[in-house]
């Protein structure tokens, strides 16, 4: 989350949605001065992400930071519910069972998602560290019911992310998602690519490989991993995404 009190304005960061492509400029006007960016220990939530805080811990937890939401322009940006479920499982396979991009396979993204679906139904308080990118949209822009959030922006139109940035606080944004998930389209590489995958990531800064990466993107050499073949349509997987998240899909099409 960010929040500008010299302008009255805040972003929302849902996870999974663009946030990093949209923060990382903003931070030269947050008020927080970070604080909302970073993972780390809370008194009553315990270890948590505080770039992920539901509407419903932040006005349990910050009052003074709910206060400003309600006070201040505030937007967010939304995705389609079924690719943000497999965004998230793809970073989960990555991030906390240390899988490289070329190692997931569909049927190691069906067993994920069973697991991670077995968690969301035990009902937890809040999701932990682990599953945060698995809460719903719609916790990030209601709260009690009430929306909080006065602008929704779909994920598919950037272009108008970048303008309303702009016009709100005279700050560029950059249209190109980070955190994308991508491959070699030559198999036949893959294996060196997983080979230097590490060495490159603790020599090479972040910025600088995300550069590249869209070099490459341009030249064809990389592409988007097509994560809609990984979970087929009218399954398990689909049938609970489209009941557990009905509320997103609406706010999603709205958007549109």
């Amino acid at each position: 989350m960010i929040i500008s009190d010299h302008h009255r304005f805040a972003f929302v960061h849902i996870p999974k949605c663009a946030g990093v492509s949209i923060k990382h400029p903003l931070r030269a006007v947050d008020t927080t001065a970070g604080y909302f960016s970073r993972i780390g220990e809370h008194e009553a939530m315990g270890r948590i992400h505080f770039a992920h805080i539901t509407l419903r811990d932040l006005a349990e937890h910050f009052p003074g930071e709910a206060a400003k939401l309600r006070d201040y322009r505030a937007f967010a940006v939304v995705r389609d519910p079924t690719q943000r479920f497999l965004s998230a499982l793809f970073q989960r396979l990555r991030e906390f069972k240390q899988l490289n991009q070329s190692d997931i396979t569909r049927n190691r993204i069906e067993q994920e998602a069973a697991d991670v679906i077995r968690y969301l139904e035990s009902d937890p308080v809040r999701l932990d560290l682990e599953h945060v990118h698995f809460n719903r949209q719609s916790d990030y822009v209601f709260h009690a019911g009430e929306r909080i959030v006065d602008d929704i922006f779909p994920i598919e139109r950037m272009a108008d992310v970048v303008a309303y940035v702009a016009d709100q606080t005279g700050i560029s944004v950059e249209e190109e998602r980070q955190n994308r998930s991508t491959e070699v389209r030559f198999a036949a590489v893959r294996p060196l690519v997983r080979l230097l995958r590490r060495p490159y990531a603790a020599l090479v800064p972040y910025a600088l490989r995300n550069h590249l990466r869209n070099r490459l993107v341009s030249a064809g050499i990389y592409g988007d991993v097509n994560k809609g073949a990984m979970l087929p349509a009218g399954g398990y997987v689909d049938g609970f995404v489209r009941s557990y998240y009905k509320q997103d899909f609406a706010l999603h099409t709205a958007s549109l």
